[in-house]
């Protein structure tokens, strides 16, 4: 059963149903030689062959007998006969009638079919089939709000060697399924609808043909032609495919056999089990070995080494799954030895094949409670042990891995249980505005502290990547940001180094200071921008950063390697006038008019000497006096540094005292002739 929203799971509970007919008493497949008489007396072999219904028996048990052994409790498995009688339910739902001897018990109740038994219509026995299905679905949704898919299998054993009564039968299935469905919803007499049908038609014949698929309306249908002696090879395959099942074959059994003297041999034995088991081996690469593909009925199975078996249950190794298994060959002598070997309380050892001289255990058989189960063991670090550290996972041998803010960005997203429902319909609901902030938070986090400087600068920097997830920023929050970004500004004028956190001095940036604030200016403006879009006070914190950048793009150097300031200073100007009144806890509306030039630049000199808490201001600011330049006779040239002038005027003063060579003084031109001699 799956819900509407899910796939159709392939354990669906299914119907065997066995066709009797006037062919079944005939005989079907390969014939046997078997000697007769008494023992010490001369015997003639006797030619036997099965019928169709010994066949037909025998592969309805061993599907039974796989479904039953892998998954007693969850696989429901019922089994029906259909003959000029009636149809005989074998068996029920019920937990306690999902046995194998009681279907065995009932096939010796009914006996061999007679040679002279009149032909029935399987189209009778299919709609006992949906009949039973409905009341199962019953029980099992009795406690359901009715929104569970209903889905089932029918596999049909027919030896009619008609093939119009095949065709026939496919025809009818869907109009059976449809009147069924059609009866349910219009009583109230216990039983449930049946929504989807697979029904799988296996047609015993003398020739082989590959499958015909079909799909009708909630009915996917399946005709299998296959001789008699296939049949038993057939249903293990169709099991398999049902319950999506694989094999592992072990190998290297030791066995000691009489006729040779006691001499131990080796063998082999094929175990079914659930597929999940394997997918710690097909993920180290192991071989596997496919069959079935040119059949069309493909499975995988996977080869492990007998290893020396534990004599104490108490030496078992800790386990990632384990699951039961059954022999593919419930008869064969190494079979049976295996299992009551395992039965008897002795565990078994299964390494896998040996790439080098190193011994690999993987698996292990154990006895529970009458049963033999699989145990996959982990080849890496137990389950049981410490968590392993972060840097074995999938990131490699990182170590610098952000742990303490990822823990703090865990703690701010904390989910709590909310008792009130919203008031209004359009209110948001608390996950979705949740969600909203987690979105927020993770718009630009770097994994690693080597990845960003930004995020490893002092808490007070951390102050504004805090206040740019917020969803509203108040008056008091963008004042904050904008000091933050002027003293992020101050800093770099000063020279200052980076205010990284202890511990995190690990950035990947260069040596020099130059390139570690480009790198953190180019990081913190891709933050700003993709918080811009939460409110407009995010994108007045992005055009104040914005406006703080473009005055220093535009100290730019030229070739010379002087400082060209812009025009009059009054942007750069403005900028400290702007970044002392927040220092002060001022905004620039509220003292405007009474903070000046003079006063700025009297409030920076008096802080040059405050604590390491408060920012320092730039020691060099442009000179615009033109008093130094006019006393040096020298032309002042707006946004000259003092050092330029006073260099400028050392050089001037070098140059007048300089005497020049007399040979470059008589030849102004600055060519002498040689050998003038010779001439």
């Amino acid at each position: 059963n799956t819900s509407g929203s899910e796939k159709p799971v392939t354990r669906l509970p299914t119907v065997i149903l066995i066709h009797c007919t006037t062919e079944s008493s005939l005989p079907c497949g390969k014939s046997f030689l078997i000697e007769t008489g008494k023992a010490g007396t001369a015997s003639t072999p006797a030619r036997v062959s099965k019928s169709a219904w010994t066949i037909s028996v025998e592969g309805a048990v061993e599907y039974t007998r796989v479904v039953y052994d892998l998954f007693p409790e969850r696989c429901k498995v019922q089994v029906m006969v259909r003959s000029s009688t009636g149809t005989r339910l074998l068996n029920s739902w019920e937990s306690e009638e999902q046995r194998l001897p009681l279907v065995l018990a009932e096939m010796g109740r009914i006996g061999a079919p007679e040679d002279a038994v009149p032909s029935c219509d399987i189209v009778g026995g299919i709609s006992s089939a949906i009949e039973s299905l409905g009341g199962m679905f019953y029980k099992v949704n009795s406690g359901s709000n009715g929104s569970v898919e209903n889905r089932a299998r029918i596999i049909v054993l027919t030896p009619t060697v008609r093939s119009e009564q095949v065709r026939a039968t496919s025809r009818s299935i869907s109009h059976l399924l449809r009147t069924y469905n059609q009866q349910v919803a219009q009583s109230s007499d216990g039983r449930y609808s049946v929504h989807g049908l697979e029904v799988e038609i296996v047609h015993l014949t003398d020739t082989s043909a590959p499958a015909e698929k079909g799909v009708l309306p909630h009915v996917s249908l399946t005709v299998h032609s296959c001789f008699g002696h296939r049949l038993m090879t057939l249903m293990s395959c169709l099991c398999r495919e049902h319950y999506t099942m694989a094999s592992t074959i072990i190998t290297g059994i030791p066995m000691k056999e009489e006729q040779q003297g006691g001499v131990s041999c080796n063998y082999d034995v094929e175990l079914f089990h659930e597929a999940d088991i394997h997918k710690d081996l097909l993920a180290l690469g192991l071989p596997v070995i496919t069959s079935g593909a040119e059949s069309g009925h493909q499975h995988t199975s996977v080869t492990l080494r007998w290893a020396n078996p534990r004599s104490s249950s108490l030496d078992v190794q800790f386990c990632s799954h384990s699951c039961r298994v059954s022999p593919v060959e419930v008869n064969s002598r190494p079979s049976s030895c295996l299992f009551n070997f395992v039965l008897g309380g002795r565990s078994v050892m299964l390494e896998q094949p040996r790439r080098t001289n190193f011994k690999l255990v993987s698996h292990i058989l154990f006895n529970h409670g009458g049963g033999v189960f699989l145990h996959c063991l982990p080849n890496g670090k137990s389950y049981l042990e410490d968590p392993p550290s972060i840097s074995e996972g999938a990131g490699g041998r990182v170590t610098d891995y952000r742990i303490p803010e990822f823990g703090v960005m865990m703690r701010s997203n904390l989910l709590v249980p909310f008792a009130e429902a919203p008031n209004a319909a359009d209110e948001m609901l608390p996950v979705d505005r949740a969600m909203q902030q987690l979105e927020r938070s993770t718009r630009v986090w770097p994994l690693v502290y080597g990845d960003a400087v930004l995020f490893n600068m002092s808490e007070e920097v951390q102050n504004l990547l805090t206040l740019l997830t917020y969803e509203r920023l108040s008056d008091q929050h963008l004042t904050e940001c904008r000091r933050v970004i002027y003293q992020l500004q101050a800093m770099e004028g000063k020279n200052q180094p980076l205010p990284t956190l202890s511990g995190t001095a690990r950035m990947k940036t260069g040596p020099k200071k130059e390139e570690q604030y480009r790198q953190l200016w180019s990081e913190l403006e891709t933050v700003v921008v993709a918080a811009s879009s939460t409110s407009p006070r995010h994108q007045e914190v992005l055009e104040s950063l914005r406006q703080c950048r473009s005055v220093v793009n535009r100290s730019s150097l030229q070739a010379d390697g002087r400082m060209v300031a812009p025009q009059g200073g009054s942007s750069r100007d403005s900028v400290w006038k702007e970044y002392d009144m927040y220092r002060e806890g001022e905004t620039p509306d509220s003292n405007e008019k009474s903070l000046g030039a003079t006063s700025s630049s009297s409030s920076r000199q008096k802080d040059s000497g405050s604590g390491p808490g408060k920012m320092k201001t730039p020691k060099f600011r442009p000179h615009t006096d033109t008093s130094l330049g006019q006393g040096l006779g020298m032309k002042v040239r707006s946004g000259v540094s003092l050092k330029t002038l006073w260099m400028e005027h050392h050089r001037r003063i070098t140059t007048a005292d300089h005497v020049e060579f007399a040979g470059r003084a008589n030849f102004p031109s600055g060519k002498a002739p040689l050998y003038t001699h010779l001439d």
